[in-house]
């Protein structure tokens, strides 16, 4: 029998975990989402380092996560009255947020932001028009991130 389907079931967890962490050091520029540099720029000016954009609900939204390096600069950003869109670099299409009535707007949004907290905003993709691998734009408020790649996972 093959000895990786006998390891005990904390090993699987420690390998797992391994795996993870590795996926964690930068994901952004690992999967060529945005440039060192952009990364750097943007984390100086907005106090936002981006994590993912990668498709959700079978292609149907655009699930995009970031975290915040410093909570200060990011308050525009997480302000309830600003509303985010996604541009479509080949279309021009403007994707918005949905806001179902019962949940609100499908993003995160904060009065007091968080160092070292991940937040996510959820664009709708009707017709699945985005896919992975096109370049988009992101605009919340004054930010604007240009050149963004849609992951595949």
């Amino acid at each position: 029998m093959n000895r990786l389907f006998r390891l005990e079931p904390l090993a699987w967890l420690k390998m797992l975990i391994v795996c993870f962490s590795i996926h964690l050091i930068n994901p952004a520029t690992a999967a060529g989402l945005l440039p060192e540099q952009a990364q750097t720029d943007l984390e100086q000016q907005w106090g936002i380092r981006i994590l993912s954009l990668r498709q959700s609900a079978a292609g149907y939204m655009l699930d995009f996560r970031y975290t915040v390096t410093d909570a200060a600069k990011a308050k525009p950003i997480l302000d309830r009255s600003v509303k985010p869109q996604l541009i479509v670099t080949r279309t021009g299409n403007h994707l918005q947020v949905p806001a179902p009535p019962k949940l609100g707007p499908l993003r995160q949004s904060s009065r007091a932001p968080r160092t070292d907290t991940n937040y996510f905003i959820f664009f709708a993709n009707p017709g699945r028009i985005v896919k992975p691998g096109d370049e988009v734009s992101i605009q919340i408020g004054k930010l604007e991130i240009s050149g963004l790649r849609v992951s595949t996972s």
